[in-house]
């Protein structure tokens, strides 16, 4: 630990004169409507309920998580330590994971607790924007080069990598299964129409979208995982497959599972549970973690797994249900529903924004019985 906030002193001594996101919407509007609204924007405790009301419950008299979570503000150490607060009147820490910052990280350290970024930019230098275009374009506000960081998603490695608490519990993980990098850029900042640059210095015809879509976004559910049913000789077969190149779940506040039911005419006639989806442990996927007593616990203070229900990266599991009376011409359905905050999980923390434990359903399939 002590090394590790060595390193981060080190890091806050690096801030040059800030430029907030909000300044690259003169030449960047596409893309800076997009972080406006997204998640990287929404980050700190400051903007996003979910994690400040976790925050306070496991870390209140200090903001452990500004690392990955309010990474541009200048005293980074101090905050970590308790030292310093966020302020809602520093526009480092209003701007979340903000442009600048993304756009300088040219290091990465690697631990076995967490990874940190490093950024380039330094006291009086007119900054260098990194990226993955070849031929970048360079500004009156900063330089632009192409880093390999940004081809092969390691740029995404130093906060979404891992994570493990003091008692050396790994509370997050987007690893694949082999413990290498997916394409995340590829997946959560696809490929859209439109130009990059307000002026369009070289017609170029599309960019990548900034949104950085995920959970939250009905589209990446539905793209996340591909359901089959198959009849079988007592009933039916479902298979579910992880398209994502990480585990189904990756984050403990999510809740995901299959709804799968038969209807005969239009009455429902079976379904695979009846209140909750745990009733169906093989189709839900959840991760619960237990404190020293064995009780159900939050990340921070977590022992071990109390619950530890998921689907490794590129995996496929088969559920089998035996269904008895199936007749000719009965439907049987499966849907994929994901939550970003398991309901549960919401109605502890006492959100006053709900809309984060609503439903998203993903993909769907349907059998017809012949």
């Amino acid at each position: 630990m002590k090394i590790i906030l060595s390193l981060l002193f080190l890091f806050s001594l690096h801030h040059a004169k800030y430029i907030d996101s909000k300044a690259c919407e003169e030449c960047h509007e596409n893309i800076y409507r997009e972080h406006a609204g997204s998640m990287h924007h929404k980050s700190s405790i400051l903007k996003d309920e979910v994690h400040r009301k976790v925050a306070e419950i496991t870390t209140p008299d200090k903001y452990s998580c500004a690392l990955c979570h309010m990474p541009a503000t200048k005293n980074l150490a101090g905050v970590i330590r308790g030292m310093d607060q966020p302020n809602p009147k520093e526009i480092r820490h209003q701007d979340g994971v903000s442009c600048f910052y993304c756009h300088q990280i040219n290091n990465i350290y690697h631990s076995k607790a967490f990874n940190i970024n490093f950024t380039s930019y330094r006291d009086g230098e007119k900054p260098i924007f990194f990226g993955n275009l070849e031929n970048a374009d360079d500004s009156d506000q900063h330089g632009s080069a192409n880093h390999p960081f940004y081809k092969n998603s390691e740029v995404c490695m130093g906060c979404h990598s891992h994570k493990e608490n003091k008692y050396e519990v790994q509370v997050c993980n987007t690893l694949d299964a082999s413990n290498k990098r997916s394409d995340c850029i590829g997946c959560h900042m696809p490929k859209k129409p439109g130009i990059i640059e307000k002026f369009d210095k070289k017609s170029r015809t599309e960019y990548a979208s900034h949104e950085f879509l995920g959970i939250h976004s009905e589209e990446m559910v539905k793209k996340a995982v591909k359901l089959e049913l198959k009849r079988s000789s007592d009933g039916v077969a479902l298979t579910i497959s992880n398209k994502m190149g990480h585990t189904i779940i990756t984050q403990p506040m999510r809740l995901k599972f299959v709804k799968t039911v038969v209807t005969r005419g239009s009455k429902v006639i079976w379904s695979n549970f009846k209140e909750s989806p745990i009733e169906d442990k093989e189709a839900t996927f959840i991760i619960v973690f237990k404190d020293d007593k064995g009780d159900a616990t939050m990340p921070g203070s977590a022992r071990g797994f109390k619950v530890q229900q998921n689907l490794e990266a590129l995996g496929s599991k088969t559920v089998n249900y035996t269904i008895d009376g199936l007749k000719k011409g009965d439907e049987v359905t499966s849907t994929w529903i994901s939550y970003a905050v398991n309901p549960k999980i919401a109605k502890k923390l006492e959100l006053t924004d709900m809309s984060v434990a609503q439903p998203i359903k993903g993909s769907s399939v349907t059998l017809v019985i012949d």
